[in-house]
């Protein structure tokens, strides 16, 4: 008992040192989760919902743009910390321009989601965007300069470590935007690896990113609440673009004052998740002859969903394996190359094992995508002009008809009716094929019917359709709102 009695000190002295960090955490938390559920009541009556259709799986609109409260949280508490006289305090002041750097990038992908979740932007425009953005975050000290190698010593990368930081930026920043297809997953993910992060900067003394860890992972928690399944509010392209940038940033120098093998392993681990599901995701485009920015339902959540799982349950398996990948993370900050070795291993037979598990590794599978890439490739082309067709159909059903005939004519359909504002149009071929499959989709006042001219039409084609009508939807409540 006397034993007891003299630890207890030590231990609240310790726990104390971190009071700082701990008060930032819990206050985003309380804060995000409060202001969150107001944020939905005023995008519902300003119409800044997600309506469901094409590859969305929800079934009813839904709020988007939630990343607004989760960042404005996070750049609040910045602020608040930039005037606290401590020594997290002083330390975060004395590292006020990677700081504001890091705020700045996000904030420039904040603003390209905004227009993305409303307007819609092409995907190069967002790519270069993208790219523009991480230089500038180069440019500011976010970068790999140097590696270290045993029996060789340090070595400066110049102009490589410049462009291995740009692939990384841009990677992450995809990657946790490709992650956003279920509810509650990218916030979910996002937290764990801003949690990881923040108890690495903690161990390492790096109290600045330690402070934007803590914020983050506390606004995240605020705002898992109402976006778990099922869904109340969306992160959209506005939350998810911030997040990567956010993560892909921080990550780099979070463990910064770490050993060389640890400062490469901890970000990979970190986000382990999202970069494994678009390492698959690009290998399965390039075999399918798909373009690299074309969605799909084949990520690691939609064979989860295939394989029964509830939408939270998949999110809560994929929360488990990032957790695992987390704790791996955390081990190499303290552990010996041997065990740093078995972590590793042990990861890889992981990967290996789930990708075998959610069959990703079947031969016959990728063998078959790329028989047909051919197809495919004439499908996206096809889909491709219909999209530029829409845009400039300024609302005219008669030219969104024809626009979506011209995919419809290369995707295997035989008669395509739009029915808007209780007129119809319609476009058909004279080909009578009994049983033939049909495809409603539901768009504002109105619906798209797409006849297929067999009953097994392609999963593709009919995935682009969808998206197809969706866009087709939104030009013509557009023209019709602007009127």
């Amino acid at each position: 008992m006397p034993l007891l009695a003299e630890a207890a000190p030590h231990w609240a002295a310790g726990l104390l040192q971190f009071k700082t960090y701990f008060a930032l955490f819990v206050g985003a938390a309380v804060i995000t989760s409060i202001a969150t559920p107001l944020y939905i009541a005023v995008g519902r009556r300003r119409g800044w919902v997600d309506s469901p259709g094409g590859r969305k799986a929800h079934e009813a609109p839904t709020v988007t743009m939630g990343g607004l409260v989760v960042f404005a949280v996070v750049f609040a508490g910045a602020a608040v910390v930039s005037q606290l006289q401590n020594r997290v305090g002083e330390m975060f002041r004395e590292h006020g321009q990677y700081v504001q750097g890091l705020l700045a990038c996000t904030a420039a992908m904040m603003v390209l989601g905004v227009v993305d979740d409303r307007a819609g932007v092409r995907p190069r425009v967002k790519l270069l965007v993208q790219m523009l953005v991480a230089i500038a975050a180069i440019a500011l000290g976010y970068r790999v300069q140097a590696i270290t190698l045993p029996a060789v010593g340090s070595i400066q990368l110049g102009l490589a470590g410049a462009i291995l930081s740009l692939v990384w930026i841009v990677g992450i920043t995809n990657a946790i935007n490709l992650t956003d297809g279920l509810d509650g997953l990218a916030t979910g993910v996002g937290l764990l690896a801003a949690s990881v992060n923040a108890l690495v900067a903690i161990w390492l003394a790096n109290y600045y990113m330690a402070v934007m860890m803590c914020l983050l992972a506390g606004s995240l928690l605020g705002f898992l609440r109402w976006n778990f399944h099922p869904a109340r509010v969306f992160l959209g392209d506005t939350g998810s673009l911030a997040l990567g940038m956010f993560l892909a940033l921080s990550s780099l120098h979070s463990a910064q004052k770490a050993h060389t093998v640890v400062l490469i392993l901890v970000p990979i681990f970190a986000l382990g998740y999202p970069i494994l599901d678009t390492l698959l995701a690009v290998a399965r485009r390039m075999v399918r002859g798909q373009p690299l920015f074309a969605g799909d339902r084949d990520h690691i959540h939609h064979r989860l969903l295939n394989r029964g799982a509830s939408p939270s349950r998949a999110a809560i398996q994929v929360y488990l394996m990032s957790a695992v990948l987390g704790a791996v993370c955390l081990a190499a900050v303290a552990a010996n190359h041997l065990t740093l070795g078995l972590a590793i291993t042990g990861v890889l037979l992981m990967a290996v094992f789930g990708a075998r598990f959610l069959g990703y590794l079947q031969w016959g599978g990728w063998a078959a995508n790329w028989r047909g890439r051919g197809e495919t490739q004439i499908l996206h082309a096809a889909a491709n002009l219909a999209r530029l067709k829409l845009l400039a159909a300024r609302g005219s059903g008669d030219a969104v008809l024809k626009a979506l005939s011209l995919a419809a004519a290369e995707m295997g359909c035989a008669s395509v009716s739009l029915s808007i504002g209780g007129r119809e149009h319609a476009w058909r071929i004279e080909v009578f094929v009994e049983n033939a499959r049909t495809m409603d989709i539901p768009i504002t006042n109105g619906m798209v019917r797409f006849g297929f001219s067999s009953s097994d039409p392609p999963v593709e084609a009919m995935h682009l359709l969808e998206e197809l009508a969706v866009l087709a939807g939104r030009q013509l409540d557009g023209a019709n709102g602007a009127k």
